[in-house]
């Protein structure tokens, strides 16, 4: 595979080659990768991108896919057959920082309907649900689970006209009808018959005689029609009694006639002449309307509302290969907008309808709607509560006292919070058991929530159970309240990753799930004693989690649950994630349609096992008789042993079930110890597995059903008043668009990203800034003032005498004179002290114009005012001057005097000189050491160089060095 780093100037397009689409799953295998970065792919058409990629592959390619960045391989994968998906494929490409990956059929197999396939989207959900490993969960779309057959793909609402009203569907549903006896037909359209709306949009041709049930549904159905066969069609009469209908391309025999029929209400095509002449067209201008491009994307639009308008005008290119303009686009995402908030109140008026369906057909479930009163005095929806009566009597008989609880943000049509309490079964899969949509995750909401939840599971204080939920403070609060007596444990994968974003580093997540995971108090010291001594403050961020809620060393007994992650809540939000993109009706139809096959699927399934434990359960106790090799087991008595490992030893009590390492008692079906124990009484180590296990237990959790129900036609009509779509909540800030990534994720694609990472000084050791703009290190602020030279001055140089250089002050005299910075910072605060900083010019021999000349103009004059603190100011040293023949020493400076041509002149009090710069110290030194390399890098190699003011002017002979 050959691989090289990015440049930044062209788009990183990654090809793969010489593999096979697979169908199930659905992904490419095999083949060859290579990563282009050097390549101006913008530059290229389509034909000349299918050149370049045979020429180089050396075989031919039938047809080219690319997978748009951020998405799933079977949700972005897109195909490149012509300029137009071309010129989406390179928008994509140079719209994103990392790789975008090209694959390439070379057998011409067709993939481009596989990723909509519902098995692939069964298998996708199946996945996600009977395969939960608690120390492996990752993130909700990241984690990788178990095939399982039992679970039903969400899209069983498609059927009802209602229900999929605003929810995306497969565009070849439209192109078929059921009959009478319920098989799907292809519609065949006959003359003078009834429009069918239902036929796809590139089926739709005028036939004489047809009818229509007004002339907006004739022009939408030419405008199809033209865009279909790329046809320039005119409407040279329409008004609403009559439309006359020609073909704009020359001489182009198309004509069409329809009018009002005079015995009906119906518009009709009364004269066609439906041959064609013409050429292809690409831009039909005032054909294609805002209107007509947004009723074609309403319900993608609807999916996703914050597509930008140059991805819709792409889209929009791609499927009908015609040319639209951005304020078309514009408009369209409006209109259809529009459309949607029009249908929405109709879908929020039937909850009460679907509430009192609920409860006609399943009696005994609770139904709660609650409405708000908004600004303008109209009821407004505000949170709706469901749990059937199965589901609460399954889980009282057949599950265990543990129930996750979790709230996941809803991104479609349907805005807010979805709120759902999930629990265990005997075969440790996840058990649904109510679930809410709210506005808002808060303390009142989830309140309410645990109101409704107490009073259908009779959970009375919370004595004996255990709730397992994230860090929300309002769930917190609400919690406290309820369920005093309750064990809220916290998920621990959420503390972990807050803990990565205050202390970066490895070692925190080995250290922190080595606490979580100690079964016993002694364990979690000592790993805690470990992370005292690598970060204290660490140690106090853990300790003011309170352990109890996060570590097993002080979970509960009796349970029969050990888990310290929420991942069972987790794994229901991606089984109902393409729900959760619906309307509110249709969504809580899809969970309900999800849980009442699901029961009926575990009911059978329970009843093939004829074990006594559940299979799950079975292998995990598998695993624990493959470990229990490793220790020696010494008895003690009847049913008590000493069991040794390499470094460790427990007590087990057979009798009692217990093992002072604390995990039987936690997870109710074991650990290595106690297996090891009942192995060496060559017992069966199933009779020890907790009641709770067992197959009847599981038979009793299924053992209810969900009723099923009409459809949404036949729902009872209330009284009650409809409630509107809920107000948006419009948060402060600018809305992102992207997801908010972990702090283990990797953003970057090259190179590791510090983005979130908090950087220490080097020499302040502070947390917040770099050695760069470390406080420290950056000296005292001066008030440096320039003043203005006089002119006319012919006063006489001033004498010196010549003085012995230390190397200390050599060091410091270069090209431009300054005082020490020792001298100032030495001064003590109350009083200004000002000094005269000398910038003398440099001559060498050679040089035009300054030749012979001894120490130069000086250029600047540069007051330099410090506080200090006593009330005279001290004596300023003499300042040191060196020029190219003597070392001189500078009288004590008069503050009131300027040096101009080696004299000294009386000038402007300080008081009365303009302020034009301030040039720190250590600027100077800079730019002073800077001139001395290059003046002396130029004279070692024997070039010329010239004076320090003007060194364009310079052509004197070059000076060699010994």
């Amino acid at each position: 595979m050959a691989q090289s780093e990015p440049n930044g100037l062209f788009a990183m397009v990654e090809l793969n080659y010489q593999g096979v689409f697979n169908r199930n799953p659905f992904s490419y295998t095999g083949g060859v990768r290579t990563i282009f970065n050097d390549v101006d792919f913008s530059s290229m058409n389509y034909s000349e991108f299918v050149t370049f990629c045979e020429r180089f592959m050396h075989e031919e390619c039938k047809k080219f896919y690319y997978c748009e960045p951020d998405m799933s391989f079977m949700e972005g994968l897109n195909p490149i057959s012509d300029d137009v998906e071309y010129s989406a494929f390179i928008f994509d490409a140079y719209g994103t920082d990392g790789v975008i990956s090209v694959y390439v059929d070379h057998i011409g197999v067709g993939v481009d309907g596989w990723h909509d396939d519902e098995d692939n989207d069964d298998d996708e959900h199946e996945s996600c649900i009977d395969g939960e490993n608690e120390d492996n969960i990752d993130e909700l779309r990241n984690v990788a689970f178990e095939f399982n057959e039992d679970v039903v793909h969400m899209n069983r609402t498609s059927n009802d006209p209602f229900l999929s009203k605003l929810c995306v569907d497969d565009e070849d549903a439209n192109n078929i009808v059921d009959d009478d006896n319920g098989r799907e037909v292809e519609v065949n359209i006959q003359a003078h018959s009834i429009f069918n709306e239902l036929l796809h949009w590139k089926k739709q041709k005028p036939i004489l005689g047809m009818r229509f049930k007004g002339p907006g549904q004739v022009k939408s159905m030419l405008c199809n029609y033209a865009v279909a066969n790329g046809y320039q069609l005119c409407f040279e009469k329409n008004d609403r009694t009559r439309l006359l209908v020609r073909c704009s391309k020359g001489a182009c025999t198309f004509r069409l006639w329809a009018s009002w029929m005079s015995d009906e209400e119906s518009f009709q095509i009364k004269s066609l002449k439906a041959d064609h002449n013409c050429a292809r067209n690409f831009k039909f201008g005032s054909l294609v309307t805002y209107a007509w491009i947004g009723s074609h994307y309403t319900k993608e639009i609807v999916e996703s509302q914050k597509i930008s308008v140059r991805k819709l005008r792409l889209k929009v290119m791609a499927k009908f290969g015609i040319q639209v303009s951005m304020g078309q686009c514009r408009r369209a995402k409006k209109y259809a907008l529009k459309l949607v908030e029009g249908n929405l109140v109709e879908h929020y008026g039937k909850l009460w309808s679907y509430g009192h369906e609920i409860l006609r057909t399943n009696p005994g479930s609770t139904v709660k709607l609650d409405m708000e009163d908004g600004p303008d005095g109209k009821k407004y929806f505000s949170k709706f509560y469901c749990c059937f009566q199965g589901v609460k009597q399954g889980w009282i008989e057949g599950c265990r006292r543990v129930i996750g609880l979790d709230g996941c943000f809803l991104k479609g049509v349907c805005k807010g919070e979805l709120l759902c309490a999930i629990g265990r079964d005997a075969n440790d899969k996840i058990y649904p058991i109510a679930w809410a949509v709210v506005n808002v995750e808060n303390k009142q909401n989830w309140k309410w929530f645990l109101e409704l939840l107490i009073d259908d599971l009779h959970l009375n204080l919370g004595n004996g159970l255990s709730l397992m939920s994230d860090q929300h403070k309002g769930l917190i609060e609400a919690v406290k309240e309820l369920l005093p007596y309750v064990e809220h444990r916290q998920c621990a994968r959420h503390i972990c990753q807050n803990l990565q974003k205050r202390f970066t580093g490895a070692i925190y997540h080995t250290v922190f799930w080595r606490a979580s995971k100690a079964t016993t108090e002694h364990a979690f010291k000592v790993v805690m004693k470990e992370i005292e001594t690598l970060n204290p403050e660490a140690h106090q961020y853990l300790m003011e989690k309170d352990p109890k809620t996060w570590s097993r060393a002080f979970f509960q007994t009796g349970r029969c649950c050990d888990a310290v992650e929420n991942g069972f809540s987790e794994i229901f939000n991606v089984v109902i994630v393409d729900a959760m993109k619906k309307p509110i009706i249709t969504m809580l139809e899809e969970i309900r349609l999800y849980m009442m096959d699901r029961i009926y699927n575990m009911k059978l399934k329970g009843q093939q096992w004829g074990n006594h434990i559940c299979p799950e359960i079975r292998d995990k106790v598998n695993l624990l008789k493959k470990a229990q090799r490793h220790y020696q087991v010494l008895p003690s008595g009847l049913n008590q042993f000493e069991v040794r490992g390499a470094i460790d030893a427990y007590e087990v009590d057979l009798e009692r079930k217990t093992c002072s390492c604390r995990l039987w008692q936690l997870n109710g079906y074991g650990c290595a110890h106690s297996v090891a124990s009942i192995s060496f009484l060559n017992r069966d180590v199933e009779a020890y597995v907790d009641n709770m296990f067992s197959i009847t237990t599981f038979r009793k959790a299924y053992n209810y059903r969900i009723a099923p129900m009409n459809s949404s036609d036949m729902w009872p009509e209330t009284n009650y008043t409809p409630p509107l779509p809920p107000i948006n909540r419009r948060m402060s800030g600018r809305p992102t668009t992207k997801r908010k990534k972990s702090t283990i994720e990797n953003t970057g694609t090259h190179r590791v990203s510090k983005a979130g990472k908090k950087i220490r000084c080097s020499i302040c050791k502070e947390i917040g800034h770099n050695k760069a703009t470390c406080p420290q290190r950056r000296p005292q602020k001066l008030n440096v003032k320039k003043q203005k030279k006089q002119k006319g001055s012919t006063s006489e140089p001033q004498q010196h005498e010549e003085v012995e250089m230390t190397p200390i002050e050599m060091d410091t005299t270069q090209n431009d004179m300054q005082v020490a910075p020792t001298d100032v910072e030495s001064s003590s605060a109350g009083d200004f002290i000002q000094y005269v900083q000398f910038t003398p010019s440099r001559s060498y021999e050679g040089d035009e114009g300054v030749m012979g000349e001894e120490a130069g103009v000086v250029e600047e004059a540069v007051v330099v005012e410090q506080v200090v603190q006593d009330e005279e100011a001290e004596e300023v040293d003499p300042v040191i001057q060196v020029d190219n023949v003597n070392v001189q020493e500078v009288d004590e400076v008069n503050p009131n005097a300027q040096v101009d041509n080696g004299n000294v002149q009386e000038v402007a009090p300080v008081n009365q000189v303009q302020q034009v710069c301030v040039r720190p110290i250590s600027d100077i030194l800079k730019r002073i050491r800077r001139r001395k390399s290059e003046r002396i890098l130029k004279l070692k190699l024997g070039k010329t160089i010239g004076g320090v003011d003007d060194p364009g002017n310079s052509k004197g002979k070059a000076l060699v060095i010994d």
